[in-house]
């Protein structure tokens, strides 16, 4: 980081931004609470590792898909959707507060508007549920798994930079690198024995994870 990083950060409005930023990142806990509760108003069974996560904000009671005999009923399911726009929510303000905490550069710049795009279809998944507009909620999965996981990496490399964030910067390439190799691993239909759905929670999982770790490290730093 370089010192007019430095004295940018150190300025009590741009701290005070940082801090509230890392905060609002730290509130991608709710993505895991609403998934839980969401999950213990089934009256029929449910398995993470069958599964898939957006079942949870499925509109109908049916089998899903239409010609499948997985049955999916989720009568909270307006509150796994809210979830999912919250936290597209939370990565879009809390990256635009936060921004002055990584290091100058177009890893920093790459990294948060990849990242930013990554929020906007988190928020088209709870919009459009998987049963009424699949074309739509596929695309902003897309979104989560590809564009949400690569910016994790890309801002690994902007961490990089500064030699008091090299922990956090390997564990952002590594988050992404995971997310990555999980969503290639979903998508072709190679499961390694957790199931559809297990696969799906490891390419999902990495991002609100990292949130709540960045946004903790970056909040104590």
């Amino acid at each position: 980081m370089t010192s007019e990083d430095l004295l940018s950060a150190q300025r009590p409005e741009t701290k005070r931004a940082i801090q509230l930023g890392a905060s609002i990142w730290l509130l991608a806990v709710q993505f895991f609470i609403a998934q839980a509760v969401v999950q213990s108003a089934w009256t029929t069974p449910f398995s993470l590792s069958q599964n898939f996560i957006s079942d949870l904000g499925n509109t109908t009671c049916a089998p899903y898909p239409l010609d499948s005999t997985s049955y999916v009923c989720s009568p909270w399911h307006a509150w796994m959707n809210a979830s999912f726009i919250v936290l597209g929510l939370t990565i879009l303000a809390g990256g635009a507060l936060v921004r002055a905490a990584f290091p100058r550069g177009w890893a920093k710049v790459a990294g948060l508007a990849i990242l930013a795009l990554a929020g906007l279809g988190i928020i088209a998944v709870g919009i459009y549920p998987e049963n009424e507009t699949i074309a739509l909620h596929r695309l902003g999965a897309v979104g989560h798994f590809v564009l949400g996981n690569l910016g994790l990496a890309v801002l690994g490399i902007a961490l990089w930079q500064a030699r008091d964030k090299r922990r956090l910067a390997v564990y952002s390439i590594v988050s992404g690198a995971v997310g990555l190799v999980a969503t290639a691993l979903f998508i072709t239909d190679h499961y390694l024995g957790l199931g559809i759905g297990g696969m799906e929670r490891v390419a999902a999982y990495p991002l609100p994870l990292w949130l709540m770790f960045t946004g903790f490290s970056i909040f104590r730093s």
